[in-house]
């Protein structure tokens, strides 16, 4: 039926948001393969694709959004929201085959790493991409560059060209002998990790014995502006 005269037809002629290109598709759900296509799986699906393209181009994210019922909207900002995701647009160049971060938070900048940037940035080649990041989690080894996925503690100008040079971009396997091994979530669940998260689930240990322990304990954390971490867990379930 045609609608009244003078109105136009709610019918859209074409979907609305933006076509998934199939090869973009075809390449999403190729590295999803059988994963859960949840929402609180959304980071670790990006990180599969930056890993694999070293980008996240528009045409994967729209792909990715159409594979997991989502709107675009809601992983571009989660996409767009962590430092460490290089988001692509349409017309716009990929970047470089490495980039170079160099931590920039608190501990890192005490220990020089403003003028370690600087440095950096006038002696890396052309294709080499070097940019500043918020905290990369390695206080302890302050300061901290990263060179694609390699962490270079207590790093140097020297340290970090010598990592660009012989292409090092992975993060390398520990020395069992000189630093324990990481171990995956199943082997931690399995030596007793999360134990105490999981009494609390339970209802085997309440979270107020929790807070109070925290509060006793007089562990602060380096951000927030160093409040207790017992006051931080306050009216919150454990």
């Amino acid at each position: 039926m045609s609608p009244p005269k003078g109105q136009r037809s709610r019918v859209r002629s074409t979907p609305r948001g933006r076509a998934v290109d199939p090869r973009a598709r075809e390449e999403v759900q190729a590295l999803l393969g059988d994963h859960p296509r949840r929402r609180d799986l959304l980071i670790e699906h990006l990180h599969l694709i930056q890993d694999r393209y070293g980008c996240l181009s528009a045409a994967h994210l729209v792909a990715l959004a159409a594979e997991m019922k989502m709107a675009l909207a809601e992983v571009y900002e989660v996409a767009t929201f962590y430092h460490h995701f290089d988001v692509v647009k349409e017309g716009d160049a990929v970047p470089p085959r490495i980039t170079v971060r160099v931590c920039d938070s608190i501990a890192c900048e005490l220990a020089g790493s403003h003028e370690l940037l600087a440095t950096v940035s006038s002696m890396m080649p052309a294709d080499v991409r070097v940019l500043h990041a918020p905290c990369v989690g390695r206080c302890d080894t302050a300061p901290v560059a990263v060179v694609g996925q390699n962490p270079i503690p207590q790093a140097t100008a020297d340290k970090i060209a010598s990592a660009v040079r012989a292409g090092e971009t992975k993060h390398p396997v520990s020395d069992p002998v000189v630093t324990p091994r990481h171990i995956d979530y199943t082997a931690y669940r399995a030596s007793g990790g999360y134990a105490l998260a999981a009494s609390c689930v339970n209802g085997e240990r309440a979270a107020t014995d929790v807070i109070a322990l925290m509060e006793d304990s007089g562990l602060r954390g380096l951000g927030g502006a160093g409040f207790p971490a017992g006051r931080k867990m306050e009216n919150r379930p454990c």
